[in-house]
């Protein structure tokens, strides 16, 4: 039986950093058809893990630092996130990604990264974010849907 899970990892007192988590919050309330199983991770690696090797596919949702433009989102395959020096990119994550490098062989799925504007102590996603909140969620939900669409599985 599929299982594909979209985490949402971060932390939200650290304003764009809980990027992640405010959308799998979102896309959950706008999608309760579909065998997508929204969970939010937070920093919880254990938790994390344990979901993830549960799932037959999963997409991540964090913020990731990868010199684009506030708002615009990178896409990783879970299985080359190495390739991409994304220990780097994930300001709280380091451990999460060494494991799913460690598992890169059994895990299906990709990491979406939204381009944050500002990592600091501070509750809630910052203005310029907000700012671009519709598009981002329209572009990341589009983006859920193509990726699970190319592994060739079907949303019921």
């Amino acid at each position: 039986m599929e299982r594909i899970i979209v985490l949402g990892i971060g932390n939200q007192l650290m304003m764009d950093d809980g990027i992640g988590i405010s959308l799998v919050e979102e896309l959950a309330k706008l999608d309760q058809t579909s065998n997508i199983h929204y969970l939010i991770g937070e920093s919880d690696i254990d938790y994390c893990i344990g979901k993830i090797e549960e799932a037959t596919f999963t997409i991540i949702l964090d913020a990731v630092c990868s010199g684009k433009e506030t708002g615009e989102i990178s896409i990783y395959s879970l299985a080359n996130l190495h390739e991409h020096q994304t220990l780097d990119i994930s300001p709280h994550n380091l451990h999460l990604f060494q494991v799913l490098y460690q598992q890169r062989e059994t895990i299906k799925g990709f990491l979406i990264g939204v381009e944050p504007y500002e990592i600091s102590f501070h509750i809630g996603i910052s203005q310029t974010l907000n700012e671009k909140w519709d598009q981002i969620l329209l572009e990341v939900k589009k983006t859920i849907v193509q990726l699970i669409m190319k592994e060739n599985m079907y949303i019921d």
